[in-house]
């Protein structure tokens, strides 16, 4: 068996921890003849001692993940809509002069931060291999991040203030390539910024069904600082933001061209604290993940065995992990509703349960329970449900499956 190498350090085996089986990727079959011929590849995660990266062990091709309809998109929720006008706040606050400032954004997907930061007097431009012109006019090259692309940016436009990625720096393949374009197209005090979510919170609140093919890498500050540390960057300042159930946002330059902040010396205390290059925190970890899965699969089968109906409430990325890890399919769950005009009227990926609109979910012929896919942002799910009317009984699924009172 061929060994599997850090996708950081190059020439350290990882070690494999859990393993969640074959998980197709985030796209939804429109029809039973494409769910027919849908794609599966095994998910399994593994650890590096020596950098603490979480990483899927057989990583899949970007172009096969985000090319064509991809379904995400950023600015749906109210909440994350507010996340990003206060992102732009905080990157405009970075500058003293509105003169000049000039931002490149990839993985932009629906252009709402470039649009809030052109609102702002920033120069934007974002690079999307789906992208295309936003809402408010931002213009988008339809290309993957490269060292490529990042080049011939900085050689056509100039190089720029900052670079920002959020919620991609981990699903890129090749991360050193990336990050050569990143640095060929930064200033010479320039920044780096991204968001990811936080391998911490990944491992305290169980949050397995983070963990598909569109995200190759679980970051740690320890992690980042060494891919960083191969290219001239380091860590400036990180910032824990609540997420997608708990992330990081971390700024980044080249070495010596800012001052180091405390709470970069904080979170790598914290992560020295807890060992995160011990084995034993990875296999804890997944003992919790299977029993996990036999505690859903009880309270949804034994709901379903006394004549109660049960449906999905909303499809992330996270639930396709976790329904199809907990073998939770059209016998188990009857629908997965949506508000995603992208996602309703399709199927379920690997499971094909049915997917319909919020309203359908809400209206007359209502399921006795709905479990919360999108856990975590739940107070606006649940808020947004019992506004168009549903009146059923609710499931959390995470960290562990419990019925909310009403």
């Amino acid at each position: 068996m061929s060994k599997t190498l850090c996708q950081t350090c190059g020439d350290v085996e990882v070690r494999k921890f859990l393993s969640l089986g074959q998980q197709p990727s985030f796209h939804f079959p429109a029809n039973r003849e494409e769910a027919e011929n849908e794609r599966l590849w095994p998910l399994e995660l593994g650890f590096c001692e020596q950098c603490s990266l979480v990483q899927v062990l057989e990583s899949v091709s970007e172009r096969i993940l985000f090319s064509g309809d991809y379904h995400h998109l950023a600015g749906l929720t109210a909440g994350y809509h507010e996340h990003l006008q206060g992102l732009a706040d905080t990157l405009a606050g970075l500058f003293d002069s509105t003169d000049g400032r000039s931002v490149v954004e990839f993985g932009s997907n629906d252009g709402s931060l470039l649009d809030k930061l052109a609102a702002r007097s920033f120069d934007v431009l974002g690079v999307d291999p789906v992208g295309q012109v936003t809402a408010a006019g931002s213009q988008v090259v339809k290309d993957y991040f490269s060292s490529t692309v990042g080049a011939d940016l900085a050689a056509t436009r100039g190089k720029t203030d900052l670079v920002v990625a959020l919620n991609v720096f981990a699903h890129v393949t090749n991360l050193h390539d990336v990050l050569d374009g990143v640095t060929s197209l930064l200033k010479d005090d320039g920044l780096f910024v991204t968001e990811s979510h936080y391998l911490v919170d990944l491992l305290e609140t169980l949050q397995y069904d983070f963990a598909y093919h569109e995200h190759s890498r679980y970051y740690s500050v320890t992690a980042l600082d060494e891919a960083f540390r191969r290219h001239g960057l380091e860590t400036v300042k990180i910032e824990r933001i609540p997420t997608h159930g708990g992330s990081i946002r971390v700024y980044a330059g080249f070495a010596g061209a800012h001052e180091v902040d405390q709470s970069v010396i904080e979170l790598r205390e914290l992560e020295d604290s807890l060992k995160l290059r011990d084995s034993m925190i990875y296999t804890q970890f997944a003992e919790r993940v299977e029993q996990h899965r036999e505690k859903l699969n009880e309270l949804v089968r034994f709901l379903k065995n006394s004549g109660a109906r049960v449906a999905a409430a909303s499809a992330p990325g996270r639930a396709v992990t976790m329904l199809n890890y907990c073998g939770l399919g059209p016998d188990d769950i009857d629908v997965v509703s949506e508000i995603s005009p992208r996602k309703i009227g399709k199927l379920f990926p690997g499971t094909h349960i049915p997917i319909i609109s919020q309203q359908e979910l809400a209206g007359d012929n209502q399921p006795e329970y709905a479990l919360l896919m999108s856990w975590h942002i739940a107070d606006e799910v649940i808020t947004n449900l019992r506004n168009e009317g549903f009146r059923g009984t609710l499931i959390e699924p995470l960290p562990e499956p419990r019925i909310l009172e009403r």
